[in-house]
């Protein structure tokens, strides 16, 4: 992952959460949401890496994959981008105190991802929501989806094998 471009995209959004704070505290229940939805979506659009991936994959995804490795995997964020959004207002203190702490909370948590298949995240969406999210395992275990390692080589060689046959 390109920690510069990272790094750079980050500041521009504790710099958002830093001057919007005072609008959110004033803001009724579904302003805040429409604030949350707004970082989320910034959150959302922050580099991805193989260095973000879990290491887990639905059980149901590999063996879908065994059968059949033309099955193209969802890198399924765990956290809701909306949640995140939520995260980084209650935290807006943190995000003062530390230039890095928005690109640390990235790396750790917000932009960590799993593989399933993409009926499974269709399935996840239901427990993933603000009014439902508990966290990442609860939601997992709600929505029936067993989560399995799965090495990032492997992860990198499924990948290589899709390229190939998508040619």
């Amino acid at each position: 992952m390109n920690k510069e471009v990272l790094k750079s995209k980050t500041n521009v959004l504790t710099e958002f959460v830093i001057a919007t704070k005072g609008i959110y505290d004033k803001a009724s229940f579904d302003q805040q949401g429409l604030l949350q939805t707004l970082l989320g979506a910034g959150v959302w659009y922050l580099p991805s890496s193989l260095e973000l991936y879990s290491g887990k994959i639905s059980q149901t995804a590999l063996d879908a994959i065994t059968e059949n490795s033309n099955i193209k995997l969802v890198e399924e964020h765990s956290f809701p981008r909306k949640i995140a959004g939520r995260f980084f207002y209650e935290n807006s203190e943190k995000l003062k105190d530390n230039p890095d702490y928005f690109s640390q909370k990235y790396i750790e948590t917000f932009g960590r991802f799993n593989l399933v298949l993409k009926s499974e995240n269709d399935k996840l969406k239901r427990y993933q929501r603000l009014d439902s999210f508990t966290s990442e395992a609860e939601s997992y275990e709600r929505a029936g989806i067993k989560l399995v390692d799965y090495s990032v080589e492997k992860y990198k060689a499924y990948k290589k094998e899709l390229r190939k046959l998508k040619r």
